[in-house]
């Protein structure tokens, strides 16, 4: 078992060193490694960084991302998008939904009939919006809006890379859904920080909580 944690450990570091190679030929880069408050890593986690003193890019036009509702679940549980993109809720269930921003900036609701999709949205609030079926009860999601295209989510190995940042001063944020007040992240965020060209920034984040696990998927005829 040591031997496969090895492997895997080396793995997951050589596919980041890589990513890093490729992207400090051009711009900067910030390499988070979440974990939790008993060291294992967190995915789902949003990292993204502000500029300072000058105006972030806008979001390139025509942008856009979605949330499905496939096999009883919504998928990807957690999004993050720049603000002005325009976000898709395709239905691919056998079932009606009814999807419904409980809480954030930009509140919307509908229904979506088997195999539809209703108009785009566009997420013109920075913020995080939490998702509801209120047919489906247990079908949550999470969207995360930032004014900034330079974001990331951390994958199951608990890494999260932003690359791409001209030189400069930044606000870096990292957040997660489970995050419910500033003191659970350490260390306090958000943390400032200045990128030379080419330069990468690692950055260790502890969360002080064990994120509740993300909604499996179901059958239709599960429910």
């Amino acid at each position: 078992m040591k031997s496969v944690m090895c492997r895997y450990r080396w793995a997951t570091t050589a596919a980041v060193v890589s990513i890093i190679s490729s992207a400090a030929l051009s711009a900067a880069t910030i390499v988070a490694q979440v974990k939790d408050r008993n060291g294992n890593a967190v995915p789902n986690a949003i990292v993204y960084a502000t500029p300072i003193g000058v105006s972030a890019p806008a979001v390139k036009a025509g942008t856009s991302a979605q949330v499905e509702q496939v096999q009883m679940k919504y998928e990807p549980f957690v999004s993050v998008v720049q603000k002005g993109t325009q976000m898709r809720f395709p239905n691919k269930d056998r079932a009606d939904h009814h999807v419904k921003v409980l809480s954030g900036p930009q509140l919307f609701e509908f229904q979506i009939y088997t195999r539809k999709e209703p108009a785009p949205v566009t997420l013109d609030k920075p913020g995080m919006l939490t998702l509801q079926c209120l047919l489906h009860n247990w079908m949550s999601a999470h969207i995360y809006v930032v004014d900034t295209p330079y974001f990331s989510k951390s994958s199951s190995t608990g890494s999260a890379v932003v690359q791409d940042l001209p030189a400069g001063e930044y606000e870096v944020h990292v957040t997660h859904p489970s995050v419910a007040f500033p003191g659970q992240v350490t260390p306090a965020m958000p943390q400032r920080i200045r990128l030379d060209s080419a330069s990468t920034q690692l950055l260790d984040v502890k969360l002080d909580l064990v994120p509740r696990s993300e909604p499996r998927r179901r059958a239709v005829l599960d429910y």
